[in-house]
């Protein structure tokens, strides 16, 4: 472990559960998931009305709009009445820039993180210190459901940088002793590390694992073919697609349940899978819109979402890009939550390297943007045309320049292997599916 790790645990541990309203809200959350749908709706309205009075005080983007559609927090008398506010989507916040960030909190004083990038390109999204704690508490009671408790150890397979990826030498993983999680490097899983990772988590005695489908089913897989026995009992997973293939291939493997959610980095939608293996919409998350789609396939609705607590950049009626199969049942375990029988999107091939190296659509653009520090890009593409060469497409914002350019540029040559070739090309749209959906990556290889 290193002292780093242990500093930013001790950061980590104080803001997300005792600096804000953590424990307030956990206990909040323990009573609201057994309200009735009557109880829950008359929540989202009060918190709905809330927000939107926020949004007319301090945020000059929400009520230059209000002003001119004469909305007002009188005007919103029922969850319906927030259709009297457009859909937005990511080109509308890049365009409308800092004035959709509240004026209620000083710039220096609020954390900024980023989308996870699954659409192709992440966006800079601004966050109130006061909401990581009551987001902390909505991805506990995720833990709840799948049986994990606070203090228990877990190994995380997700974006977190231990060391650069052509550094197959350095040290892949770090240990938190204060929030007890083992982080090991997403960006180097190939079949040559993922079988240490295994070793590493059984050392430790960990039963609980977090990550990306893609490094968690490539790590599953390599043990079933090395005849390595782990045992877990839970794996939680995210920001990627969960197919069944990959489901069955990690609970044969370890033995375990496997729990995969859906969140956002907007911070506007979640989707929880219960103890039952539900997916459920959590309400008092945010209000979720599930809307028709014009020339697709029946019982598959396009997601549009509005977050109820992170004030610093709030967002009405947000849409995901994503698509979501849509379910009238109630499920047995008894919360009257909303039920979708699946959740489509996220989905991205993986781009391999000829030393074996597999680097998923999040861990790709999570170095592109996050280490390499580019803003100001509309849309990304990556098309592997061979196993050592990928085409990066993006193309420009209004307010994109040479130095987005050379920050993607700098980070491909210091952080990506060595043995793959990256070209960056600027065009004016990138390729979209027949239902207009983005493939973050294009695989032409085997």
């Amino acid at each position: 472990m290193s002292i780093k790790a242990i500093a930013n645990g001790a950061a980590h541990l104080l803001i997300k559960r005792y600096a804000g309203p953590f424990w307030v809200r956990r206990r909040w959350l323990n009573k609201t998931q057994w309200l009735s749908s009557p109880e829950l709706q008359k929540i989202q309205l009060k918190l709905l009305r809330r927000l939107v009075c926020h949004c007319y005080t301090s945020v000059p983007y929400y009520r230059r709009l209000m002003d001119e559609r004469g909305i007002s927090v009188d005007t919103i008398r029922t969850l319906e009445d927030i259709k009297k506010f457009p859909i937005i989507n990511k080109k509308k916040i890049l365009q409308a820039g800092d004035s959709i960030i509240s004026t209620k909190y000083p710039k220096w004083a609020l954390r900024k993180g980023r989308t996870g990038g699954s659409t192709g390109t992440p966006m800079i999204v601004y966050r109130n210190l006061f909401s990581l704690g009551t987001d902390h508490a909505f991805s506990r009671r995720q833990w709840d459901w799948a049986g994990v408790g606070l203090r228990e150890k877990s190994a995380w397979i997700f974006q977190r940088v231990v060391a650069p990826p052509e550094k197959k030498d350095a040290r892949l993983y770090d240990y938190d002793p204060i929030m007890r999680e083992l982080t090991l490097s997403a960006y180097h899983c190939s079949v040559d590390t993922v079988l240490d990772y295994a070793k590493r988590i059984k050392e430790r005695g960990i039963k609980v694992v977090v990550g990306y489908p893609s490094a968690v089913y490539l790590m599953a897989k390599t043990c079933l073919n090395s005849g390595f026995k782990l045992d877990v009992r839970v794996v939680l997973s995210t920001w990627e697609a969960m197919t069944d293939p990959m489901r069955k291939t990690i609970s044969k493997a370890f033995c375990c349940e496997v729990f995969d959610f859906y969140g956002s980095g907007e911070r506007v939608v979640a989707i929880h899978k219960c103890e039952r293996g539900s997916y459920h919409i959590v309400p008092e998350y945010g209000f979720t819109e599930l809307i028709p789609i014009d020339g697709y396939e029946k019982g598959y609705y396009k997601v549009v979402s509005t977050g109820f607590w992170n004030k610093a950049m709030p967002l009405i009626r947000y849409d995901m890009g994503d698509v979501v199969a849509k379910s009238d049942d109630r499920c047995s375990c008894g919360r009257e939550f909303p039920v979708v029988k699946a959740i489509i999107g996220k989905e991205g091939d993986v781009i391999r390297t000829p030393s074996g190296v597999q680097l998923g659509v999040t861990a790709v653009v999570q170095l592109l943007y996050v280490v390499g520090g580019a803003n100001n890009v509309l849309e990304t593409q990556l098309v592997q045309d061979a196993l050592d060469h990928v085409t990066v497409e993006y193309v420009p914002g209004a307010k994109f320049s040479d130095d987005d350019l050379m920050g993607m540029k700098k980070s491909a040559a210091e952080y990506f292997p060595g043995d793959l070739k990256l070209d960056f090309k600027q065009v004016g749209a990138v390729q979209r599916t027949p239902m207009g959906k983005i493939r973050p990556i294009i695989s032409q290889i085997d």
